[in-house]
């Protein structure tokens, strides 16, 4: 037998017809890479928790086309993230005994239980508060015994994570009566921040051991953090968004400085930091500010 005749078969010639039989496509190509004789080396070997980053990565590549708003990088970066779906759904059926099929199913059934004022006999207005009221309510009479917090994810990013766990913590009564209450609070957060920096301070003029202060330190800082996702997420603002924001006006602003000081000959670390300053309030009067990405109207979590 040659090795041409051990090569598993080739998907049928695209564009396919509907989405139905692009999905069939994509399966027997994934087929053919996990073919235990003649599929692919590197993809024989993936299971599913060694997926995770490649996972993470496409979702995020797919972000950034969506943030960009351009239609190609959407069409590509979301094929990836389908192609890993579907790898993922193969993988599934070896690890689980359960497949794409179940997959789907699962989720049609979950947003029929969670949409009644769509396919059965509830009643919502337009409003988004009565939707939520209805979603969370649902949520809840699934899983009666899990506490408020716990469908929050551990692995979401840690400002997305605060602003999510703020979210649910409001929704249960919990919360910050305004904005004002939770900018008096970042003042008091910060003051207790100062405390520990002093501390800081006084033990880099002696020999103590610095590592408990500089953990009442990371503990104070984080209480900052938090602080100002509240501050945001209660201003109608996503922290994470924001800061996204400031690290590309950031970036824009260094490859400014970078620019102008090439025109010279120099890098950065050559110009003196009056120089650094002076072309860094050029570069912000010339690039101008981006607007604070807003929370938008994003899923009921």
């Amino acid at each position: 037998m040659s090795e041409k005749d051990l090569r598993p078969p080739l998907p049928p010639a695209g564009p396919s017809p509907d989405s139905t039989r692009a999905l069939t496509r994509l399966e027997i190509l994934i087929d053919g890479l996990l073919d235990p004789v003649g599929g692919c080396p590197w993809d024989r070997r993936q299971t599913t928790k060694t997926v995770t980053e490649d996972f993470l990565e496409e979702v995020y590549e797919l972000r950034e086309a969506l943030n960009e708003d351009h239609g190609p990088s959407v069409r590509e970066e979301a094929g990836d993230v389908a192609f890993l779906l579907v790898f993922l759904g193969r993988l599934a059926e070896r690890r689980f005994s359960f497949g794409l099929k179940e997959i789907f199913d699962s989720a049609t059934d979950k947003m029929l239980t969670r949409h009644p004022h769509v396919f059965g006999e509830e009643v919502v207005g337009d409003d988004l508060d009565s939707f939520f009221r209805l979603w969370h309510k649902i949520k809840r009479s699934a899983k009666p015994t899990a506490g408020v917090l716990s469908s929050v994810p551990k692995e979401l990013p840690a400002l997305t994570r605060c602003h999510r766990l703020g979210q649910k913590a409001g929704r249960s009564g919990f919360d910050f009566s305004s904005v004002d209450e939770v900018r008096r609070t970042l003042d008091s957060e910060l003051q207790e921040l100062d405390a520990e920096l002093a501390e800081v301070a006084k033990l880099a003029k002696t020999d103590g051991s610095a590592s408990e202060v500089k953990e009442r330190l990371s503990h104070e800082i984080g209480d900052v953090l938090a602080s100002v996702v509240n501050l945001a997420r209660l201003s109608g603002i996503s922290a994470e968004k924001a800061l996204d924001a400031y690290n590309r006006r950031f970036i824009a602003r260094f490859e400014f400085i970078e620019a102008a000081l090439a025109e010279k000959g120099l890098k950065p670390e050559q110009a003196p930091s009056e120089e650094l300053e002076r072309l860094w309030g050029e570069a912000k009067k010339s690039l101008g500010m981006a607007p604070v990405p807003p929370i938008g109207e994003t899923g009921p979590q």
